[in-house]
């Protein structure tokens, strides 16, 4: 370490001007022990891996900084023409490719040699089938299993899919290495250790394909299909899928061994003539593919292409056709590029597609599993059908599945999006992550880029989620009708708006917070500036401060809930809105009062567990009391076994004897308990069926009965006895006191 600190003074005192090294000494030789350490540090693999580090470094910025626009654009424009040139010659060099190959297999191989080969292979694929078997001996019975199995859910069809996936994976592992690894067991001449292996690789890949429409499509088997296809349609994509993907492997194959054969493909026309041989046939298969698939599943699916089919058919032609040129041209890059990004909405349509046909069917199945009502006679379906008009829309049924569909459409679209970005920051080596780690300018701007993606994808799927939980739950909640007081669910439909609200300021407040500090912006100064801010608000908004605290203890406490009547001082009304300060009372007739939390000194609620009602009946003197009370007990009875409201009754009519007794007659007084809401029905009710009760039984309502005496009425003349008694009508008329205002009732 003291060598490197002086090297590095040295390298410092080099650098400076050509003034101040003349009038400094020159340095001293070193000594040999300095040089033995300088030696060793040389020698050690951590300088060395650092200096190669500092190196490549050094050449990537130069590499990016010392070509201009222009200069890329030259150099493509060089390399194109060049590519165009080595095509020419290959188009020249194509009517002897043949010729080429079948001189240098002859060269290269021997007629025994090929024919051992040809045993070998046979042998080979002979032993991997073999094994396999054995393998499928023990496992078909699994699998058979798996396919009769009944499934009911999602859940169990996906692992049933993947299990029986995964022993398809199984067998093909074991025939891989029974014949891949058989044949690498030994020693074979190049051309035909080449020449088998591609053979082989192209049988595993075409299987491996075949094992992952297995697991998606499931031709066979529609019980454990993951896609939402009926089986023709499967059947279809699953023979057309596995025919181009065997082009596209064998001819990428066919490519590799006639290069190899060949010497190479640096400066080799007649292996570049057959690569684009190769090309323009699995161009042209490609073609006929998105040509006749679409004409063929709209037949399956008897309907025809409307407008929309053909442009997507058009639109994936010419995405093939590009591709192709950029190929090409030498451009796997630019073609890649075209892929993914040409494929990139189609392929978000299908994946939502999918997400929407999974959740159709689990939602599907799980209606296929409630019990089916009873079947009914003709008597009954024509009452049913008589008293529709009075049938009540039963609840919706809960999904459990369908809070997660947005969520799950937005997981599988990010993940989409995401794996088109790196796979193209791989294609074209743009070594993000690597970028973003160096201390340059444009790394920090990448990390930055990188942490605002994470933290707002994080963000939005909290958001997603929570949002669609908490609608799902609002949908669910069914309020009381007119006149009845909302039960318990009413609290879960007054605070889930607010935890919404809040969850989304939440949400801003972070992901500002976490772009900022990777920006390195340093946020302690920003928390606590906006700290004495809001002591500062708070202070000039003293009322507003003091609505919110309010409304958080009147939320805390339960005080009420949207949909309960409740009474407010002078105010009366249904709860209709609560927000952060203020609730909206509906009054019966229609008015709309907002309250501040702050303001609210008393408050009443008629909507909670019970209402005890009291009334009132006046009969004269002479009533047989026990005869009223078997009479208020039978019109008890009567009221609690009514359908409409029967179950809401508590406690049905109880007399309570006589109340007080009044000038002309004695009250009699009669209590009942209800639901809160369902009072003012029992009371309409109760009035009537006391009264006919009364008239049936001979008892009559007390009326007011005034005699005036008068002195001497006996030597009154006609006109005297007429005035009195109008002056004794007019006394009974008069009120003796104005009466009191009827309350306000919902």
């Amino acid at each position: 370490m003291r060598l490197l600190a002086s090297l590095l003074l040295a390298l410092s005192l080099w650098s400076l001007p050509l003034s101040a090294q003349d009038r400094t000494p020159p340095p001293s030789a070193p000594s040999a022990n300095d040089l033995h350490e300088f030696t060793r540090l040389l020698a050690d693999p951590r300088i060395q891996g650092w200096i190669a580090q500092q190196a490549d470094t050094a050449e990537l910025e130069n590499t990016q900084t010392a070509l201009s626009l222009q200069e890329e654009l030259n150099m493509a424009i060089t390399k194109t023409r060049t590519r165009l040139g080595a095509l020419a010659d290959a188009w020249s060099a194509l009517p002897g490719a043949v010729s080429v190959f079948a001189e240098r297999w002859r060269a290269a191989l021997s007629p025994a040699q090929q024919l051992r080969g040809l045993t070998f292979v046979m042998i080979f694929l002979f032993v991997g089938a073999g094994l396999e078997w054995l393998y499928r001996q023990y496992t078909n019975p699994i699998k058979l299993r798996i396919e009769l199995y009944p499934i009911n859910t999602l859940r169990g069809r996906v692992s049933a899919g993947a299990l029986r996936a995964l022993i398809a994976i199984g067998g093909l592992v074991i025939f891989a290495l029974g014949s891949i690894g058989t044949f690498a067991a030994f020693g074979w001449p190049p051309t035909l250790e080449t020449l088998v292996l591609n053979l082989l690789v192209v049988i595993f890949a075409v299987r491996a394909l075949r094992t992952l429409l297995v697991l998606f499509l499931s031709a066979k088997v529609q019980e454990l299909r993951l896609l939402p296809f009926d089986n023709a349609l499967s059947q279809h994509l699953t023979r057309v899928i596995l025919a181009l993907a065997t082009a596209y492997i064998l001819s990428a194959s066919l490519s590799n061994i006639y290069t190899q054969l060949t010497g190479g493909a640096e400066n080799n026309p007649h292996a570049l003539a057959v690569a684009v041989v190769l090309a323009c046939l699995c161009l042209a298969a490609t073609l006929l593919v998105l040509i006749r698939c679409f004409g063929h599943v709209a037949r399956l699916r008897c309907m025809a292409l409307n407008r929309t089919q053909r442009l997507w058919r058009v639109y994936l032609c010419v995405l093939a056709v590009a591709a192709f040129v950029a190929l090409l041209l030498d451009r796997g890059a630019v073609m890649w590029t075209l892929l993914l990004l040409g494929l990139l909405i189609p392929g978000l349509g299908l994946l939502r597609a999918w997400v929407d046909g999974a959740f159709e069917r689990a939602k599907a199945e799980r209606l296929a599993d409630l019990p089916s009502p009873p079947a009914l006679d003709d008597e009954a379906l024509s009452a049913l059908t008589d008293d529709a008009d009075d049938l009540v829309d039963p609840t919706p049924l809960h999904d459990p599945y369908e809070s997660y569909r947005p969520l799950a459409q937005r997981i599988v679209r990010f993940c989409a999006i995401i794996g088109i970005g790196i796979s193209m920051a791989l294609i074209w080596e743009l070594h993000i992550f690597e970028r973003a780690a160096s201390p340059t300018f444009s790394g920090r701007v990448l990390a930055i880029l990188i942490d605002s993606a994470v933290a707002l994808l994080i963000a939005d799927l909290v958001w997603v989620w929570a949002r669609s939980a908490i609608d799902r739950r609002l949908d669910a909640y069914v309020p009381p009708e007119d006149g009845a007081a909302p039960g318990p669910e009413a609290r879960m439909a007054t605070l889930l708006p607010l935890l919404r609200v809040t969850l989304m300021v939440t949400l801003l407040a972070m992901v500002t917070m976490s772009i900022l500090s990777s920006l390195g912006v340093n946020i302690a100064p920003i928390l606590a500036g906006a700290g004495v801010m809001g002591i500062a608000i708070g202070f000039g908004a003293q009322s507003l401060v003091k609505d919110v605290v309010s409304g958080i203890f009147f939320l805390v406490d339960d005080a009420f809930r949207v949909g309960e009547y409740v009474e407010i001082d002078q105010l009366r009304g249904t709860v209709e809105r609560i927000s952060i300060r203020s609730l909206q009372l509906r009054h019966h007739r229609g008015a709309v009062h907002t309250l501040p939390y702050g303001e609210l000194k008393h408050l009443t609620n008629h909507s909670r567990d019970w209402v005890i009602m009291k009334l009132e009946f006046r009969v004269p003197f002479d009533t047989d009391l026990k005869l009223v009370k078997k009479l208020i007990k039978q019109v008890g009875t009567r009221l609690k076994e009514n359908e409409f409201y029967g179950d809401a009754i508590l406690s049905t009519l109880k007399s309570q004897g006589v109340r007080r007794m009044e000038e002309f007659n004695m009250v009699i007084g009669v209590k009942f308990m209800t639901k809160p809401g369902e009072q003012w029905l029992v009371r309409r009710d109760a009035y009537v069926f006391v009264r006919d009760a009364f008239e049936a039984n001979g008892i009559r309502m007390a009326e007011r009965n005034v005699k005036v005496e008068v002195a001497g009425a006996d030597e009154m003349t006609p006109e005297e006895r007429a005035a009195v008694a109008g002056a004794a009508q007019q006394a009974i008329e008069r009120p003796a006191r104005p009466a009191a205002p009827i309350p306000d009732e919902p």
